[in-house]
């Protein structure tokens, strides 16, 4: 049984609990601090949805007053994960938490196959930091910065910062939040205001799911809740068809592409089935609770609103009892007067002068149609045939000069891709026609693979940061250039050219 616990901070993540009693332990070894937290027993198999608390809260003094129910609500990432699952899924990866499982939560939860991970370093707040240490000595890993796309704080809405404590889903080294891994210096914000504002408005609603929510939702009302404000945005029929390239329209004018790669949801428009086609259809798969929050912040809408919302309408049939007004003789006699009325006239031509006579007959009587009203005889022969040679030498030069174009705009590099090219020279549909071979080859051949785009971007921050005066580090080209700041495999490429053109960091 352990003799204390340490006052535990609000919004403390469970693992820091565990760090700062290791530190008043004294104790070095993690196996056997790990068998003393859960009396013998094997815990935590996830840092931010542990396993087994049951055994932990009974292993707790006497006195103690903690539950699991509060461990889970208040110091687990919980809340968070499970605020967009079935409260079927929500109480069955509850009690997974609560015992020994053996279940992989995190793919419970959709966060194992998921493209938006969270941060593989443990995130805080300078400011947030510097107060606990003026009032209470020491500091703790908070929940919030741990969130997926969490840039700013929302307390202060100053940038969080990464601490050099490496962290996966289910270890850690159980380090405290001091002055050894953390600071109060604030982080250059190189952020526009636009995306701090898109941020903060992110960071609002991810903070109510964690501290205040407790409803969830099946995905079928969810996604009908998005249809009926679709609608209301004339982005979805009146039966609740989408018309995605509105959609797609709305949101990339909504969100800017690189406020998008920051969040880990940049939408692909060449790809058939971006993420942002498949989230309003009718599946079963999970999606991030990232892109729900993204999506309901487009929509205008509060993640409040939707946990709160009782009825929805989603998808509907309209059925319409039509009783027709006359018989069938009676419009029969009417269509071969029309025919008597109107020699030589052929099937389009009686459909003009009579349209709903002409469908009502087609509807209801197409046989007798059929047989009585005359047919075309003789079809025009087609004129103006496309010489897909001569268009095809001219699309080649239109798309050499958009390549050019294109590598020559101010500004951030533009990605040089068959979409990017198309809408440089004002062109849509037709520049992919089967019949183009040259321009099809060509767009194939300067098709920017996105390692070189990343190099350009690279480049291209870099040059333009000398210009201005900026010191050149590692850190500050990568958000200059729009990338996240966890991104292993940029940070190395930056490094990689900067040692090759001789610059210091």
């Amino acid at each position: 049984m352990l003799n204390f616990m340490p006052v535990l901070f609000q919004d403390e993540l469970l693992v820091s609990i565990f760090s700062r009693y290791k530190n008043m332990c004294g104790m070095i070894s993690k196996q056997a601090f790990e068998k003393d937290l859960f009396n013998g027993l094997e815990g935590r198999k996830s840092v931010w949805l542990p396993q087994n608390l049951s055994a932990f809260v009974t292993n707790l003094p006497p006195n103690s007053k903690i539950t699991v129910e509060e461990l889970i609500q208040n110091h687990t990432m919980y809340p968070y994960y499970t605020a967009f699952i079935s409260n079927e899924k929500s109480n069955s990866i509850f009690n997974c938490m609560t015992r020994k499982s053996g279940k992989a939560i995190e793919s419970m939860v959709g966060l194992g196959g998921s493209k938006v991970k969270p941060s593989n370093v443990l995130r805080y707040c300078p400011l947030c930091f510097q107060i606990d240490m003026e009032r209470y000595g020491e500091s703790c890993w908070r929940r919030l910065p741990q969130i997926p796309g969490a840039i700013y704080c929302p307390i202060h809405e100053v940038l969080y910062k990464d601490s050099n404590v490496l962290i996966t889903e289910s270890r850690n080294a159980y380090i405290c939040a001091d002055e050894d891994v953390c600071n109060s210096e604030l982080a250059e914000d190189v952020y526009t205001t636009d995306f701090k504002e898109l941020n903060l408005r992110y960071m609002e609603n991810a903070s109510y799911l964690l501290f205040h929510n407790q409803n969830r939702l099946d995905l079928s009302f969810i996604i009908q809740f998005y249809i009926d404000r679709l609608r209301e945005k004339q982005i979805a029929s009146n039966i609740g068809s989408l018309y995605i390239d509105r959609l797609l329209e709305a949101f990339m004018q909504y969100y800017p592409s690189d406020y998008l790669e920051l969040m880990q949801s940049e939408v692909n428009l060449e790809q058939k089935a971006n993420w942002l086609r498949l989230f309003v259809r009718s599946n079963n798969k999970n999606r991030s609770p990232l892109r729900h929050l993204l999506f309901l912040q487009f929509l205008n809408v509060d993640v409040q609103t939707l946990f709160n919302t009782d009825n929805v309408i989603g998808k509907r049939s309209i059925t319409i009892n039509r009783s027709p007004l006359f018989s069938i003789e009676e419009r029969r006699k009417s269509w071969l007067k029309l025919i008597e009325e109107n020699p030589g006239a052929n099937r389009s031509q009686l459909k003009e002068i009579s349209k709903g006579l002409h469908t009502w007959i087609c509807a209801h009587d197409w046989n007798w149609y059929d047989e009585v009203t005359p047919k075309v005889t003789k079809r025009k022969s087609r004129i103006g045939m496309v010489d897909w040679e001569k268009r095809d030498e001219e699309y080649l030069q239109l798309a050499r000069q958009a390549v050019q174009t294109i590598l020559k705009a101010e500004g951030k590099p533009i990605r040089i891709t068959p979409r990017s090219i198309r809408y440089a020279v004002g062109i849509k549909r037709s520049f992919h026609h089967p019949k183009l071979v040259k321009t099809g080859q060509y767009l194939k051949e300067v098709t920017e693979d996105i390692q070189s785009y990343r190099i350009r971007k690279i480049k291209w921050a870099i040059n333009e940061m000398i210009k201005n005066g900026q010191r050149l580090t590692v850190y500050k080209i990568q958000l200059y250039a729009g990338f996240g700041e966890g991104n292993k495999e940029i940070k190395r490429e930056i490094e990689r050219l900067l040692e090759k053109e001789g610059r210091l960091l």
